[in-house]
């Protein structure tokens, strides 16, 4: 009898010791885990501040390292360099040029876009030589390379005239040296360049991204997919401080233009005369059916070759996921 008591008594023993272990352990463990110390590989385009001014206020404000993340930041001299790093495994998340990420996702590499930087804000500058469009037949214009959305809407503009035009590769920075040479007769780029470049009365704006494609989707903010599965609540954490820099851009316009100017080294004249050929869309999400377009005109230009027409909807739908966005700014 006294020993089956004893083994009664070491069974509860046994029973409130685990139960207590077990609380302890709730008790300690916290809900989820705090987000320090993250280290994150962010891809970014040189001189492009003025098309993902979040990026800018997010880097110049340390806002990422205040939330937690450890940054390597990467400067690129066009979207297809990102793009390659990114194949590569050497960064995680960058903004750039939806054109460069459209066509790594067909045929390279799996992404996800979570968020927009801007729309239109590219413009096409020229010399004395060409007052038309038409003049722009068989005419030397430098664009920032075939991966880039620049050199797809200039390739529109010849497919929608039905002229030749002849594309010149180079660095953004150097298409107004090369104008004012006279090695091109023309450059196509993103803001501030063409202002600047008008501004020395190097060349005359012919055309704008307005002019082109109306509202279409310029520089997003994309994750790789492999990324975005993996880790959603670092994706998550990065977008909320990435939207809150956007909000924060909108909000204080004068102090931003002064950042810009300070970054890039133009002139905030310049920066002001820019800043009106770029659209800013608050919350950031992404033009989907101009994103659609944008992948046509890639198909029709040989671009994309992996995509057929009927498949667009499908391929739009992989690409870009704004439920992330919705999520934080519902």
């Amino acid at each position: 009898m006294l020993k089956c008591k004893n083994l009664v008594f070491l069974a509860a023993f046994i029973f409130i010791g685990i139960t207590i272990s077990c609380n302890q352990s709730k008790k300690e463990k916290p809900e989820q885990a705090p987000l320090t110390g993250i280290e994150i590989r962010f891809g970014f385009i040189a001189s492009d501040q003025l098309h993902s001014p979040a990026v800018m206020i997010m880097k110049e404000r340390k806002l990422l390292e205040a939330a937690g993340f450890t940054v390597k930041w990467t400067e690129y001299q066009a979207g297809a360099f990102a793009m390659q790093d990114m194949i590569d495994g050497k960064i995680d998340f960058v903004c750039c040029g939806v054109v460069p990420i459209m066509t790594t996702h067909a045929q390279s590499m799996k992404l996800a876009v979570i968020a927009g930087a801007n729309q239109e804000g590219a413009s096409l500058v020229v010399d004395n030589s060409i007052n038309t469009i038409m003049d722009l037949n068989n005419k030397r214009i430098a664009t920032p390379g075939a991966g880039s959305i620049q050199d797809a809407l200039l390739a529109h503009v010849a497919a929608d005239n039905n002229i030749r035009i002849r594309h010149v590769s180079m660095n953004v920075a150097e298409m107004p040296t090369f104008l004012q040479k006279g090695e091109v007769n023309g450059f196509i780029a993103w803001a501030p360049h063409p202002a600047g470049a008008v501004e020395q009365k190097l060349g005359r704006e012919l055309l704008n991204s307005h002019d082109i494609m109306a509202g279409h989707q310029c520089c997003v903010l994309a994750v790789t997919e492999n990324f975005m599965q993996n880790d959603p609540a670092t994706v998550e954490k990065l977008l909320e401080v990435y939207n809150e820099a956007y909000k924060w851009f909108k909000a204080n316009q004068d102090e931003s233009i002064k950042m810009v100017a300070r970054v890039t080294g133009k002139s905030e004249d310049v920066i002001r005369k820019a800043i009106v050929t770029v659209n800013y869309q608050y919350p950031p999400y992404c033009d989907a059916a101009n994103m659609r377009s944008m992948a046509q005109t890639l198909i029709d230009i040989g671009r994309i070759t992996s995509v057929k027409t009927e498949g667009l909807d499908s391929f739009i739908k992989s690409l870009y996921n704004p439920d992330l966005l919705e999520k934080i700014t519902r």
